[in-house]
């Protein structure tokens, strides 16, 4: 029997991911390699019980090394013949696509939804690598697309984001400090102006 095994995060899909995590808590440890082989490789319950164990366990084995890989942030890819696009300039969002990013958030089962705001297909570019990608018009127009994204560019982008919330967090923390001391030297000095005057 000859098998596609993932040999990185690469050959594996957002739709895969999500099938995976989807699969009940409380599944047991053989349940749970069994299903990893349905899933990545696409063989059938009556295709596992054909093979030896220790082939199955390599396969297991090949499948937890490839989920494992490092991902890194990519700007683009290309899917489908389509050369998709990370927004090019977040502070400018539209108030449609925050409030659908907020919504959607880094859930497993709306990963799809939310690389559809992250990415959409370059419309132009320049050379020198600027591009505008296309209107958004709704997740629900490349959702289902994107499902079909390689692991490691979903990964890469939740890094990013990881990352960019701490830093937004962090500035958050220095401005809600530096309000406060403000606040508190102002009350200072208009403590310190007023001490010792008598009422009128």
């Amino acid at each position: 029997m000859k098998v596609s095994i993932p040999e990185s995060i690469q050959d594996i899909t957002l739709e895969q991911f999500q099938t995976l995590v989807a699969l009940d808590d409380d599944i047991s440890d053989r349940d749970l390699d069994v299903e990893k082989v349905k899933i990545f490789i696409g063989l059938t319950d009556e295709q596992i019980d054909s093979i030896s164990e220790s082939d199955f366990k390599d396969l297991v084995l090949a499948i937890d090394e490839a989920l494992n890989k490092p991902s890194e942030f990519q700007q683009r890819f290309k899917m489908n013949g389509v050369l998709f696009g990370f927004h090019p300039n977040l502070d400018k969002m539209l108030t449609g696509e925050y409030v659908d990013l907020m919504n959607y958030n880094s859930e497993p089962e709306t990963l799809h939804k939310l690389m559809a705001i992250l990415f959409r297909p370059i419309t132009t570019k320049d050379l020198s690598g600027n591009y505008k990608i296309a209107k958004y018009n709704g997740s629900d127009e490349w959702c289902e697309i994107m499902k079909q994204t390689p692991l490691h560019i979903v990964n890469g982008a939740l890094i990013f984001f990881l990352n960019l919330s701490k830093e937004l967090l962090i500035n958050i923390q220095k401005y809600s400090t530096a309000q406060e001391l403000a606040r508190g030297n102002k009350h200072q000095i208009f403590g310190l102006s007023g001490d010792g005057m008598q009422p009128s």
